[in-house]
């Protein structure tokens, strides 16, 4: 064995003190941060898989039962209807629409139609007595599409009776094209008393020509008829020409004036139909939900109780809740009286909720009625305006052809005398005439097509369909199974966010801000492949390397081992971490058993547990006779001991300071195997006289927040904590990432040690 130069207790104490090297300390970031980092969710499953996937499949399959169990098939019946397309005299006098879905929609979907169909007592026998029918329900059912071609119209109705479907669908139909006939009627009924006005006045003109005709016939008496004036015939064919253009003009104008009124009247109706409050839906729960979500009130107080449970948090987290236990009480009662009005402030938000959203869903319909009418207003207008525009042209045009009219009528009169008088009086009398004529023929061919019926009429009523629209519910069971599957894994998530447990050594570094001093393979079983051995070992062997040949920790001879809680794998790290350094320096290591409570290195190495550490410190054995040299030249063992009394009595400061100084003095390395820091103060007095410290952190095992409080209580005490050991990475990641640098020539069988 190797011994240090020193000689005495007192040298060997001012020794180590001096050759303590300033390690810097981890500074731990708050334990309440829960980022979620998206490498979460694949953690997740890798943890909760093999509990989660049971649970989720039946879950799943209970799901899709559930919906199953409750799914009711849905029929839909069509009534298909047809353009009439046929004419009886005159084509084109009657014209159908284009587009039947979106001319025809409004009307089928108005409430005077399913009005009539909601109050008929055979629909209402479908739906029960229980569950009153309303307008909104029967809305909600029918449906519009074009059959293929812009002629044809089905209307479709789902109901879970397939009786129902067509009956209602039938009715509903019969019901749209009654009211269709009576608009139609009425619509050629305005036309009608629109026209009359015009028809009457052309009477009366014709009246008046033929008492002028008349008069001019008395005084010509004596007259040869057949006397011709000459040239008059070729003028008379000119004037007959602007005489037809003049009455064809007027007979367009006269129409045109009646699509103006009817345009006008239309307009006005429109203008003064109101919308009907009792349309405007119940709000939903959602939408109740979100508003006391949204009051102001609830925001407010919900923020002043996430800010004093805040508080609450904080002094538990930092152990100060029993030290100052009136101030804790108060803030706890301040966090339930600031509950309490939340609830308040919760139960009147949801009280105003409905007649809110209702005032708000009405403004909403009335706004959005508002612009629908608007819309409809401006496309009247525009109408108007294109057909006054019109109106204006024809007027324009028949003012210039009235005028040549005029200059040719009284040069003709110049010519024929008293002859060319009456001529012109016959022929204002047939002018007169021909446009009376035209204006009753036109109003004659809108009573004739008008016979002929409907514009539309059935081309195969609904009949009860055979089967329904979804005669399985598949994507609606795979949507319940899909999220019923995903709850566990969910709840594994919030899990993994409560207890934050570290799953890398980037999230360990950026939470605790301190350096890694080295990332372990996860330790193979006994019986585990060579492959996995050979990287744990190279692992190991990388850890020491970076603690000894670091500027901060080259100087170091005492290593204190700690981790948070058990089962982070600090009594493995340190076992193995002891006859690295051995075999590296060829210097002798002092590996000391320090948790008196639970020991492992004992066991680890197939040891005695002797008298160990406790009789050490309690003076009642010396250290050279409790130390273990079973193992080798280079690697001694102080197992832990039988505990015979309270661990806080036997570990302290100066006694754990008056073993080192006699460890020192033949060993060149002393490493102590702790206890968890959280769960055993001693430790604390260890680590605070060693010269460094290394947290132990297990993958997927150690959470953040224990380990920010354990590096923070290791601070306090006075240690040094050189920084973190990420233990229990797969072999086959260490290896993908760090590379697998096999030794060309066989090595002996190394000796694993199993995980405490």
């Amino acid at each position: 064995m190797q011994k240090t130069p020193t000689s005495s207790p007192q040298a060997a104490s001012q020794f180590r003190n001096h050759a303590r090297p300033p390690v810097r300390a981890a500074h731990g970031a708050p334990s309440g941060s829960t980022d979620l980092d998206p490498k979460l969710l694949w953690v997740t499953i890798r943890h909760c898989w093999i509990w989660a996937t049971p649970i989720g499949l039946a879950l799943a399959a209970a799901a899709a039962f559930a919906v199953f169990s409750g799914f009711v098939p849905v029929y839909k019946a069509s009534h298909l209807l047809e353009v009439n397309q046929d004419f009886v005299v005159f084509k084109g006098i009657m014209p159908t629409p284009r587009n039947l879905v979106a001319s025809e929609r409004p009307l089928v979907l108005n409430a005077l139609v399913l009005e009539e169909v909601k109050n008929d007592p055979e629909v209402q026998a479908f739906y029960g007595s229980e569950t009153p029918l309303n307008v909104g329900q029967l809305r909600s059912s029918v449906g519009l599409s074009n059959a293929g071609s812009s002629t044809l119209l089905s209307i479709q109705f789902e109901h879970e009776d397939p009786v129902a479907a067509a009956t209602i669908c039938n009715k509903i139909t019969h019901s749209f094209l009654s009211i269709r006939d009576r608009l139609d009627n009425d619509r050629v009924s305005n036309l009608e008393s629109w026209l009359t006005p015009s028809i009457d006045q052309w009477k009366n003109e014709v009246h008046v020509h033929g008492e002028r005709v008349r008069d001019l016939s008395k005084v010509v008496i004596g007259y040869d008829p057949t006397h011709r004036v000459e040239g008059l015939e070729n003028d008379l064919s000119v004037l007959a020409g602007l005489r037809t253009d003049l009455s064809n003009m007027i007979v367009e104008e006269s129409i045109l004036e009646a699509k103006v009124a009817m345009n006008a009247a239309m307009g006005e109706e429109s203008a003064n139909t109101d919308l009907d409050r009792s349309k405007v839906r119940t709000p939903y729960p959602e939408e109740i939900d979100q508003y006391v979500e949204a009051d102001p009130s609830v925001v407010t107080n919900r923020k002043l109780l996430a800010e004093r449970e805040s508080r609450v948090r904080n002094l538990e987290d930092r152990g100060l809740a029993p030290l100052r236990q009136e101030y804790h009480k108060e803030l706890k009662e301040k966090a339930a009286e600031q509950q309490r009005e939340l609830d308040n402030a919760v139960a009147a938000a949801r009280q105003r909720a409905p007649e809110a959203i209702t005032e708000r869903l009405r403004r909403t319909a009335e706004r959005t009625y508002k612009e629908s009418l608007a819309e409809r207003k401006a496309a009247s207008f525009a109408q108007r305006e294109s057909i006054n525009q019109q109106l204006v042209d024809l007027k324009a045009r028949r003012a210039i052809i009235q005028q040549e009219y005029d200059i040719e009528k009284s040069r003709l009169e110049q010519r024929g005398g008293k002859a060319a008088d009456l001529r012109f009086a016959t022929e204002d009398r047939e002018i007169a005439a021909g446009i009376l004529g035209q204006l009753n023929q036109r109003l004659a061919a809108i009573r004739t097509e008008r016979r002929r019926g409907s514009g539309l009429h059935t081309l195969a009523e609904a009949t009860p369909p055979l089967a329904p629209v979804e005669p399985m519910p598949t994507k609606k069971m795979i949507v319940a199974a899909g999220g019923a599957f995903a709850i566990p894994f969910f709840l594994g998530l919030l899990w993994e966010l409560r207890s934050q447990k570290i799953c890398d050594s980037a999230k360990l570094e950026s939470k605790l801000m301190a350096p890694i001093m080295g990332e372990v393979a996860k330790l193979p079983p006994k019986f585990g492949s060579r492959k996995g051995r050979r990287v744990f070992e190279e692992s190991i062997d990388t850890l020491r390397a970076n603690l000894l040949l670091s500027k901060e920790t080259s100087g170091v001879r005492t290593l204190t081992i700690a981790s948070s809680m058990s089962g982070e794998g600090k009594s493995s790290v340190a076992s193995q971490l002891a006859i690295s350094v051995a075999k590296a320096s060829g210097k002798t290591v002092l590996l000391i058993d320090g948790d008196l409570r639970s020991p492992d290195q004992h066991a680890i190495f197939g040891l005695d547990l002797g008298p160990g550490l406790s009789k050490v410190l309690s003076g009642d054995i010396e250290l050279k006779d409790a130390v273990d040299t079973s193992l080798g030249e280079l690697v001694h063992v102080l197992p832990a001991g039988k505990m015979h009394q309270s661990p806080h009595r036997l570990v302290s400061a100066s006694s754990i300071r008056d073993l080192l100084d006699q460890a020192l003095e033949k060993y060149s390395f002393v490493i102590f195997d702790t206890a968890p820091v959280l769960a055993a103060g001693e430790t604390l007095a260890i680590a605070s006289e060693t010269d460094a410290t290394l947290v132990c952190v297990m993958r997927d095992v150690s959470r953040t927040d224990s380990v920010v409080r354990s590096s923070r209580r290791l601070e306090a005490s006075g240690a040094n904590v050189a920084g973190t050991v990420f233990s229990g990475v797969p072999s086959s990641q260490y290896a993908y990432r760090y590379g697998d640098y096999r030794y060309f020539t066989a090595r002996p069988e190394p000796q694993t040690i199993e995980n405490a």
